[in-house]
């Protein structure tokens, strides 16, 4: 990949400051932006780090037009948990993301990459592919939907590529303690046995290193144009995965599984279809479901 120029927003999150990590260990020139907190990039040689609100235009402007970046990746959103998905703060989001496309293209960025959600596709229940009518089902999905018709456009009339990955299910070093699998590593680690569901639900899981790759090579290939999955393509079902936590960090402690009811609105079957993104880019993910689980508590140094 010839070394580029990237500005990465929401750099202070999960998978912002696995992208700034990946793209500076790649020899990049990564310019991270973050609104308050960037303790993620604690260390990280490399980079530059910016401190904006995507809410203030202005000050967004000026950034795009004293760091030309030659691609944005855009991961900021504001609301991705609680009850926030459903709130007015995801209406927000569509106007950032718009005024974010059109300072990228007023400062001469040639790509433009976003990071949808597989929530655009709503409950289908099903192997999902990107030609899948997308049917959102929370506010959270049908903002990120209505953010990638947007933006898409604005980059179309300007001739600006433009992709967007559709993440599904993430985790790995880092993330949200409240997310299934590092809950359960917690309370696996202290003993404690988790309360959980039946466990029958597959789900597809992508480590966060294989989330980074991916959305590298979507902004270094010319071919990576449009929607694409960004996903493991394997679903796993809920209780092996707690299973094999349990193996991992408390064996021989015994598991119990339905003690929780499934909600209303469970989504038995998770699954994307990613052969689109492994076509146009040649990623494909790497880490194995067992390598990543081990690696949830291993000491993970910055790049130096």
């Amino acid at each position: 990949m010839p070394l580029k120029r990237l500005l990465v927003t929401g750099a202070g999150g999960f998978v912002g400051a696995a992208v700034v990590k990946a793209a500076a260990a790649a020899g990049h020139d990564v310019v991270a932006l973050v609104r308050n907190d960037a303790s993620r990039l604690r260390n990280l040689a490399r980079i530059q780090i910016e401190r904006a609100d995507l809410a203030d235009d202005a000050a967004v402007s000026d950034l795009l037009r004293r760091t030309r970046p030659d691609i944005v990746v855009h991961s900021a959103w504001e609301g991705v948990g609680g009850p926030l998905r459903s709130g007015d703060i995801q209406l927000d989001n569509i106007r950032t993301t718009v005024a974010l496309t059109d300072a990228s293209i007023a400062a001469g960025a040639h790509k433009f990459v976003g990071i949808g959600s597989q929530a655009e596709y709503g409950g289908l229940n099903r192997r999902i592919v990107e030609t899948d009518l997308p049917q959102p089902t929370m506010l959270y999905g049908a903002a990120k939907l209505a953010a990638m018709h947007l933006a898409s456009q604005r980059c179309r009339e300007a001739l600006v590529d433009f992709s967007w990955l559709r993440l599904f299910s993430v985790y790995g070093p880092g993330d949200n303690p409240n997310w299934l699998i590092p809950s359960v590593a917690a309370s696996l680690l202290r003993g404690i046995v988790p309360k959980c569901t039946a466990g029958t639900q597959k789900w597809d899981y992508l480590h966060i290193d294989d989330v980074a790759a991916g959305v590298l090579a979507a902004a270094d290939s010319d071919s990576a144009t449009g929607v694409f999955n960004l996903s493991s393509g394997i679903p796993v079902a809920v209780r092996h995965i707690i299973e094999q936590l349990r193996d991992i960090y408390a064996p021989g402690l015994d598991l119990t599984f339905g003690k929780i009811p499934f909600g209303p609105d469970q989504i038995m079957h998770l699954e994307g279809d990613n052969m689109r993104l492994r076509q146009a880019t040649g990623w494909q993910p790497k880490v194995a479901l067992e390598d990543g689980l081990r690696s949830l508590h291993e000491p993970r140094l910055a790049a130096a």
